[in-house]
């Protein structure tokens, strides 16, 4: 029989239930449901059946409320990675590029042989077009052999 665990009862089960009631976030809310059962001397595995969870994420919910108490329910947000360039060094590298009407891949290369970092083209483009909100278009190819005066010629 699985042994019944520790719950740190911070706060009054009649207090815990009207926290419950209040809670518009269905995230917290669950967690709360699931301190409840505890409360109520289920078993994690009665918990988890109920709920439909696993039984290592209502152990989770259980040691982050022992630990913490109601703020210990908050989902915490994963930061992810650290870019491999900065910010401030891809504005730099927006003014350096400008005007000169660079394809995605030249980009790429450009912050390759400059920066030494390789990146693929979909993050660069996905910087460019979404974080930087660079100009969106295919750089216009100006023909060589058109003369100085083109519009003048033209009027004529």
């Amino acid at each position: 029989m699985p042994r019944k665990p520790r719950v740190v009862k911070h706060i009054p089960k009649e207090e815990l239930e009207e926290l419950y009631r209040r809670e518009k976030n269905s995230v917290i809310k669950e967690r709360l449901l699931a301190i409840l059962l505890l409360y109520d001397g289920k078993n994690i595995y009665e918990v988890a059946e109920i709920l439909r969870k696993c039984e290592r994420t209502i152990k989770e919910w259980l040691s982050r409320w022992n630990r913490e108490g109601y703020e210990g329910l908050f989902p915490r947000g994963g930061k992810g990675r650290k870019p491999l360039l900065p910010d401030e060094e891809w504005d730099k590298i927006l003014k350096e590029i400008e005007g000169k009407g660079m394809t995605i891949k030249e980009v790429t290369a450009y912050v390759k042989t400059t920066r030494g970092v390789e990146y693929a083209y979909k993050t660069v483009w996905r910087i460019l077009r979404k974080k930087k909100r660079a100009k969106y278009g295919k750089p216009y190819i100006q023909n060589e052999r058109r003369p100085e005066n083109a519009e003048e010629i033209l009027k004529k």
